[in-house]
């Protein structure tokens, strides 16, 4: 489902109870925005209470997406992850009482390196292939600039899943110093 119907819908309903709400996405809904992979339902970072919680189950009840144990739109990421600076996000919708945010894909690839299940390491070689990183070494001096302290066996495996280990192998041996530190 187009999820600007669902944010237009979770505007209005705000706005009816004069709440002003902004959200930074994170997850499979960036993904989704920067067109990698589609996602059902949309992890952000929220000010939650009762009433904002209801309006959501509202919004998602209306239009079926809610799923029996989570909602369409939940904040169960900020029990995993640090909230992305504003500084790292760009605005995607302005409504008069919902500010939908999201973070640069380096800062997602930083999280999803950060979380290492399954899906996360394959994102996390889908969005170094996108944005076309080509360095390992660049790749974790850009992370630890945002904070994130990089596994170099991590980011080796994302490397492997974006270009492959043949690629892999000729990097490394064409670049061996790039690893001496590690």
């Amino acid at each position: 489902m187009d999820k600007k119907i669902l944010f237009e819908a979770l505007n209005t309903e705000l706005a009816k109870d004069s709440i002003t709400l902004e959200i930074i996405c994170v997850g499979g809904f960036v993904l989704e925005y920067y067109n990698l992979r589609g996602t059902h339902d949309v992890d952000a970072f929220y000010n939650e209470d009762a009433k904002v919680r209801n309006i959501i189950k509202a919004v998602g009840d209306r239009f079926g997406v809610n799923e029996p144990d989570e909602l369409w739109l939940n904040n169960s990421v900020s029990n995993l992850n640090r909230i992305p600076s504003k500084t790292v996000c760009e605005t995607v919708y302005s409504f008069s009482h919902l500010t939908v945010l999201v973070p640069e894909l380096l800062y997602l690839l930083g999280m999803k390196l950060e979380s290492g299940r399954d899906r996360d390491r394959q994102d996390a070689g889908d969005i170094i292939k996108l944005i076309k990183v080509l360095s390992p070494k660049e790749l974790i001096n850009k992370l630890q600039d945002y904070g994130f302290q990089p596994d170099i066996s991590m980011i080796l495996e994302v490397f492997e899943i974006a270009y492959g280990m043949e690629w892999l192998a000729e990097y490394i041996t064409e670049n061996l110093e790039e690893f001496t530190d590690y």
